[in-house]
């Protein structure tokens, strides 16, 4: 079991935690773009395939040494389907039927599960503290207010994939906790990634052959570009920052880029997609950055930074 207890949260870890902001920011967009001929499995399959492959010629030419135990694989395979296969397809499902801006808005509650798993499993060093109580019942109100108050007498498709969404968030707050806990320091960022990758596109390749067919991979070239963008930026590359800022600053400050992503997403929702936001699910966002912001203590931490 990896023992990792100090963290830091410097310059440098902020530089990383802005630029997975970025990356994963402009994911939804090409998300969207790559829905519009693909089925959602095969987009998972395509995507962790391409990335996992990239990162393993990387690893080839830069000579980085790719042999790990048994143990180490089944270590890695279980960070690969808490980190990548699992949320992927929970998110890619439900992104068929929400605006980008909304998905983005989702994925900012991966510091509430982060922090209520953090204080039940991590124990002392990340307890629930008065903020960070106050921060999940605010996000807590963000949340039904996005979904609308009437789901229980209207629930209908858009609901349930709003909540393949928060399923999706779930399983990124794990990931984390499970990294902090068993993946080991000594094991190379870009090599971890590598493994992660490819254990999720064998998975989700037969989850999706099964359900999807064989992909036809006869799809425009703008499609292909969103694809290629998704997997080499988004993935390969985000996921080489993430497990390296894993390592460096921990599962909750890592979970803090949530905060700045739907910011971004939102953004190019608008200015790309021309998409609006209810005044529902405007309010839901700021009670929902409000609340990260009282976790992650937000205010002091920048005190701090500048």
């Amino acid at each position: 079991m990896a023992n990792k207890t100090t963290y830091n949260m410097g310059k440098a870890e902020w530089i990383m935690l802005l630029a997975l902001a970025v990356l994963w920011g402009s994911s939804f967009i090409n998300l969207k773009i790559s829905l519009q001929e693909l089925q959602p499995f095969t987009l998972v399959f395509l995507r962790t395939s391409i990335a996992g492959l990239a990162l393993l010629l990387w690893c080839v030419l830069s000579k980085r040494s790719l042999k790990l135990t048994l143990k180490e694989h089944i270590i890695l395979f279980g960070m690969g389907m808490t980190s990548s296969a699992i949320p992927f397809s929970f998110f890619t499902w439900g992104q068929q039927f929400v605006n980008t801006s909304v998905a983005s808005i989702f994925n900012g509650t991966v510091p509430f599960f982060t922090a209520i798993f953090a204080h039940f499993i991590l124990g002392h060093s990340e307890r629930l503290s008065a903020n960070k109580i106050i921060g999940l019942l605010i996000g807590f109100v963000g949340i039904l207010t996005i979904i609308g108050f009437d789901v229980i007498t209207e629930f209908d498709v858009t609901n349930i994939a709003q909540l393949s969404l928060i399923c999706a968030t779930f399983f990124y707050a794990i990931s984390g906790i499970y990294n902090r806990l068993w993946v080991s320091d000594s094991l190379n960022n870009t090599v971890i990634s590598t493994y992660c990758l490819l254990w999720s596109g064998l998975v989700t390749g037969f989850i999706a052959i099964y359900f999807e067919g064989l992909p036809t991979l006869d799809y425009s070239h703008n499609i292909w570009l969103s694809i290629t963008i998704l997997s080499l930026l988004s993935t390969a590359l985000a996921y080489v920052i993430l497990f390296k800022l894993l390592k460096r600053a921990g599962p909750s400050n890592t979970s803090l880029s949530t905060f700045i992503i739907p910011i971004f997403a939102i953004a190019i929702g608008v200015i790309l997609l021309g998409e609006s936001l209810e005044v529902n699910e405007i309010i839901g966002v700021v009670l929902i950055l409000v609340g990260v912001g009282f976790i992650q203590n937000l205010q002091k931490r920048l005190a701090k930074l500048f």
